[in-house]
């Protein structure tokens, strides 16, 4: 039992500092940006302030984009540390922690510390963590520790806490309710036909209230939002449905027709051994995300890249798990593939892990003239700015991603830092236009950065 609870505690308290450390890093060294890191600074400062939740990033209610009212419960936190660097650390907890349910199902279906461990440290580094906590903050990311909890509680047969995590889950994001259906009907495979039977009822019915009903209520786009990027010829989400039933094959033809979505489930797979094929579990909750991401026409979302694949890892390593105990594998060979992939993948001396230990704390006195001049603007002020300045501002009501304006007070640019979605010669013309302009004038001007003040 000491086991089960020392060795993750342990792996999780090292990985807390080492991804608290590389997002500070980034976000500190402007390299954050305002999508997602500002949209969710923004939404949970407003929580906090007792405001409605609208982003101005956005134009639209935040809980209408995703569903996330954990940022409602987290704002007292956040109000007493206000700053984005807070998401930042909690996302860090979140995730790292999520390592120990998977530790403790391991230990307890394989028996064995070391296979155990390297699952834990496996699911820390895998693609689909360390791409999430290198692209800032976001629900996915955070879904992790839910979804982790909800596997164990249901693995243990912890009946009270499987049900309230289950529905504190749904607070997370609204796609949450697609992993429950999986696990729902495994478990009627697995014969617990009661409990199965229950949790798919709870997750269509979770879908129908949060999907149909609130977030339509919210903004009048919310229940088809994602349909006009699909591939596949469907104007309502029960078009779907019936494209599966009368062409099965769509599924194999969206998720196998690119190179890379290929690389992407070989990647995703690849961090545990590819044991999660042989394990139903894998099939009943993965893929249908990676059916929903591979039939977008937005090409970033059928690779590993962001935050997309970070709620898919608790199920992979609990399927690895499951697939083990099931076939009687070999350890040995096992346990030589865990480490080559783990140090040809998550641990690879160029990757994440390592170069934050070999440089934990980034020398960023060279960006400071940064901070000190965005102090001087008001924080009721309205502003616009780049990406990488948005998420350092995002304590306020209305904060706009530059090249948008409206009414803003301040405009705030840096032509040495990103300038996405402009180019850097388009950023440097318009700050050459704005110096010309009757209607703003230079509120300060420090090296490459300049803050525009309404006239």
């Amino acid at each position: 039992m000491a086991q089960r609870i020392i060795i993750p505690s342990l792996l999780a308290a090292l990985f807390i500092v080492i991804f608290s450390l590389h997002t500070l890093n980034r976000h500190f060294s402007f390299n954050s940006h305002a999508f997602d890191l500002g949209i969710h600074t923004q939404a949970t400062y407003l929580y906090s302030q007792g405001l409605t939740p609208f982003s101005t990033l956005k134009h639209m209610l935040i809980l209408a984009d995703h569903f996330g009212l954990i940022l409602l419960l987290i704002s007292p936190l956040y109000k007493l540390f206000p700053d984005a660097s807070t998401l930042l650390i909690l996302q860090a907890i979140f995730v790292a922690l999520s390592c120990i349910p998977i530790y403790a199902i391991a230990q307890d279906r394989l028996k064995n510390t070391l296979v155990s461990f390297l699952i834990a440290l496996s699911y820390l580094t895998s693609q689909g963590i360390i791409s999430a906590v290198n692209f800032d903050f976001h629900l996915a990311t955070i879904s992790v520790l839910p979804l982790s909890l909800i596997l164990y509680f249901w693995y243990f047969k912890k009946w009270r806490m499987y049900w309230i995590i289950l529905a504190l889950s749904l607070t997370f994001k609204e796609d949450i309710p697609i992993f429950i259906l999986g696990l729902g009907l495994f478990q009627i495979i697995k014969r617990e036909i009661k409990l199965g039977l229950l949790t798919v009822i709870f997750a269509l019915v979770s879908v129908y209230i949060i999907k149909f009903q609130i977030m339509p209520f919210l903004w009048a786009g919310a229940s088809s939002a994602y349909l006009s990027a699909s591939i596949l010829p469907i104007n309502q989400p029960l078009d779907l449905i019936l494209l599966i039933l009368t062409r099965p094959s769509i599924f194999t033809d969206q998720l196998f027709n690119s190179p890379i979505k290929m690389q992407t489930v070989d990647e995703l797979y690849r961090s545990f051994d590819f044991l999660p094929v042989l394990s139903i579990l894998s099939w009943l909750t993965v893929f249908p995300s990676l059916f929903l991401r591979f039939s977008s026409t937005y090409i970033q979302t059928w690779t590993n890249n962001f935050h997309h694949s970070a709620n898919l890892i608790p199920f992979l390593a609990v399927s690895s798990i499951f697939a083990l105990s099931k076939f009687n594998i070999p350890l040995r060979p096992v346990i030589i593939l865990f480490i080559f992939f783990l140090f040809t993948g998550g641990l690879a001396p160029n990757g994440l892990v390592w170069g934050v230990i070999k440089n934990p704390i980034q020398d960023i006195s060279h960006l400071q003239y940064i901070q000190k001049s965005l102090q001087t603007i008001s924080s009721s002020a309205s502003v616009s700015a780049q990406s990488p300045i948005i998420p350092h501002l995002a304590n306020r009501e209305q904060i706009f991603f530059f090249p948008e304006v409206f009414g803003a007070e301040y405009i705030v640019l840096d032509s040495s830092l990103s300038s996405y979605p402009m180019n850097p010669d388009s950023l440097k013309e318009r700050i050459a236009t704005f110096k010309k302009s009757n209607y703003w004038k230079i509120k300060l001007e420090d090296r490459s950065l300049i803050i525009f003040q309404r006239r």
